[in-house]
């Protein structure tokens, strides 16, 4: 395996925020992993601002699935639905749904939320075959002791990350102890 494109390029998009990769040994475990970091940021005990998961199956296709990010294609559909709202209101349900989707898809293409399109596809094309990643965009100055119980259920690897060489140890640390 290469080197992982440094999650630092693009810098996230917050000062506040930070990013942090984790390479899994199975193309389920990042959703797992993500599955138990939702509830603990239910609970308070972390502020995600975005997450991801890339994973590849053994015969080397890629899956991708975002959580927040808008793509044109779901902007357009959300402004499609607002539009034909607005258009059932004012007259004209079909202008209205033209108007929303085009609306929508502009909002989707110029708002980008939360992690790099173009590193989570670099992350998904560098992982190897069989293997998942957890891509996270952190808003807190360090991870809490909640996430770290979680995260210490899973066996990964921390092979990017904007945190503070301590906070990565915290996480490196809490990863190895695995199942």
């Amino acid at each position: 395996m290469t080197n992982p494109p440094p999650a630092s390029e693009p810098a996230p998009p917050d000062a506040t925020q930070h990013i942090v990769a984790v390479v899994f040994d199975k193309p389920t475990r990042a959703d797992e992993a993500l599955l138990a970091l939702v509830h603990v940021a239910q609970e308070g005990g972390l502020d995600l601002a975005d997450a991801v998961v890339v994973a590849k199956t053994k015969e080397g296709r890629t899956l991708i699935r975002q959580t927040v990010d808008i793509s044109p294609g779901r902007g357009a559909l959300g402004g499609a639905w607002l539009g034909t709202l607005v258009g059932l209101l004012f007259g004209g349900p079909i202008g209205g749904a033209l108007a929303g989707a085009a609306g929508g898809a502009l909002y989707g293409k110029l708002v980008d939320i939360g992690l790099d399109d173009g590193w989570v596809k670099q992350m998904a094309n560098w992982i190897d075959p069989g293997t998942s990643a957890l891509l996270l965009l952190v808003n807190d100055p360090t991870v809490r002791q909640e996430a770290l119980r979680e995260l210490s259920r899973y066996e990964g690897k921390v092979v990017s990350t904007t945190f503070p060489d301590d906070v990565r140890k915290a996480i490196e640390d809490a990863l190895a102890t695995g199942r």
